[in-house]
């Protein structure tokens, strides 16, 4: 048992090459059993032998035609006679005749139809009704914007330049000093 962990590889090809060999003579065994290709096979029924050899033509006459250039020309249905074929056949050989279409089916399909459309009408208003809310509610926020974000800068601006202007004379910084002394922090608390 300890030969075959050792070697495994050896156990491997030998055993790929035993298959391959098998393979090939079960192959050579089924080609010598198959007869040749254009060997005719006998039919016991001189119906069906009659026609294998009439489909044998059509096929003939088809490669002869494809081989001469005639392969775009639309090849013309076999109909077999009626008479020939058994009932069950001869249904299925037979043209159908087209069914008439019912006026209550089409009113019907009529009807989905529409129904289909007013479906797809009512989603498309209902889409705009939601694209027109957005629409004012995006206008109110930028009138609500433009209300209150511009207002302070000018404010700030304009405070800052009449507090200037006013420290400008004597009498005007006089009196910015004692507000300060009354109004701010006393002494002892200032840094």
């Amino acid at each position: 048992m300890r030969w075959l962990t050792d070697n495994l590889q050896l156990v491997l090809a030998v055993a790929g090459a035993l298959a391959w060999w098998l393979t090939q003579r079960k192959q050579a065994a089924a080609e010598a059993e198959q007869p040749p290709p254009h060997e005719e096979k006998s039919f016991e029924d001189p119906e069906l032998a009659e026609r294998t050899r009439r489909i044998r033509e059509e096929i003939q006459r088809k490669i002869e035609q494809r081989a001469r250039g005639y392969a775009n020309e639309q090849p013309k249905p076999i109909q077999p006679e009626a008479a020939e074929l058994p009932p069950v056949i001869r249904e299925i050989f037979m043209e159908p005749e087209p069914a008439p279409v019912m006026p209550r089916v089409a009113s019907r399909l009529e009807a989905q139809r529409q129904a289909e459309i007013l479906e797809q009408q009512a989603a498309m208003a209902e889409q705009l009704r939601q694209a027109k809310l957005m629409k004012a509610s995006a206008e109110k926020r930028k009138e609500f914007e433009s209300a209150t974000a511009d207002h302070r800068a000018e404010r700030r601006t304009e405070t800052r330049s009449s507090v200037l202007g006013d420290l400008r004379t004597p009498d005007a910084l006089r009196r910015a000093f004692i507000l300060r002394e009354v109004i701010g922090p006393p002494v002892a608390l200032r840094r």
